[in-house]
């Protein structure tokens, strides 16, 4: 089992996406291991497929019980609200669940003295100059997103520096993968309504890094395990980056109806949208010996077999 055998692990948000994929991968690496999750975004079923797991259904801003939970030995701190546009709309709750949330798992961390990987986003660079764009860029957050995330990087480089916390911030670009939601499965979902037109919300021009999730999970699970990853910061993306329209038109052709349907684009994006994700993610690749493996075009015939989509 390795570095995790014996050791007592717990992930918040351990219904969502990535969350199901790490626990499932966690659940063979040790034997306690809990899921804490109010099920807001998390789904019930991604809890029932990690057997091994206790679940623990609760929220990471109830303090009392969060902190009342077993003694943990390292702490995946997921849990968050990922909506670009519904934090520009409720920026209160955004900044409490991802700000103040992320304080309340670090109080959680520092009571039982257990090691923190933090899940940040590409959203604290907000439009880089810089592309591809490495860890030490710096904060532009373009979403209110964006910066609480920022929020919980700050608190999280507090508390390793004031308290000593073994604590690594991970910056996911776009996940993607099995049981994922987001712009490829919004695709399948307008194509299967009606495959003789593909809308895009924006332009179509923005550009994204599309990384698989067991590529992240193996990362995750590498910084978990790594002594000398403790006080960094690692990008967590592919390292190449496509434009959404391209996006749409590598799906169409490996569905085979590229002459078929009519792709259109809104022209105007969400608040708060990013142009561009493009991560450099060489310090990941030369202190980690981390690789991501899965290409972009045989993840989506994954996606779509999985979908078993009739046109």
């Amino acid at each position: 089992m390795g570095e995790l055998e014996g050791k007592r692990v717990m992930v918040t948000g351990g219904a969502g996406f990535i969350g199901f994929h790490l626990c499932n991968k966690l659940q063979q690496l040790t034997n306690d291991l809990t899921i804490y999750d109010n099920l807001s975004s998390g789904k019930i079923e991604n809890v029932k497929d990690v057997p091994q797991a206790k679940f623990v259904k609760a929220d990471i801003l109830d303090l009392k019980t969060l902190c009342s939970q077993p003694k943990t030995d390292l702490i995946y701190h997921l849990a968050a609200q990922v909506v670009v546009p519904y934090s520009m709309e409720n920026p209160m709750e955004d900044f409490d669940t991802n700000a103040k949330g992320t304080l309340c798992v670090l109080e959680k961390a520092r009571k039982d003295d257990a090691k923190l990987v933090f899940a940040s986003s590409a959203a604290v660079y907000g439009n880089p100059t810089q592309l591809p764009t490495t860890e030490e860029y710096g904060f532009h957050p373009f979403s209110c997103y964006g910066l609480s995330k920022v929020v919980g990087e700050e608190y999280c480089q507090m508390y390793h520096e004031q308290y000593g916390l073994d604590i690594v911030i991970t910056r996911f670009a776009n996940v993607y993968g099995l049981r994922c939601h987001g712009v490829i499965h919004d695709f399948l979902d307008k194509i299967a309504q009606n495959p003789n037109k593909l809308e895009i919300i924006g332009t179509g021009k923005q550009s994204r890094d599309f990384v698989h999730v067991s590529d992240v999970v193996d990362l995750l699970v590498t910084v978990g395990q790594s002594k000398t990853a403790n006080g960094k910061t690692y990008n967590v993306g592919f390292g190449k980056t496509i434009k959404i329209i391209d996006l749409a038109k590598m799906m169409l052709t490996i569905l085979g109806i590229q002459n078929k349907t009519v792709i259109t684009t809104t022209g105007v994006s969400w608040q708060g949208d990013i142009h561009t994700i493009w991560f450099d993610n060489s310090k990941a690749k030369q202190e980690l010996g981390w690789n991501p493996k899965v290409t972009l075009e045989e993840a989506i015939k994954e996606v779509i077999a999985d979908r078993n989509l009739q046109l």
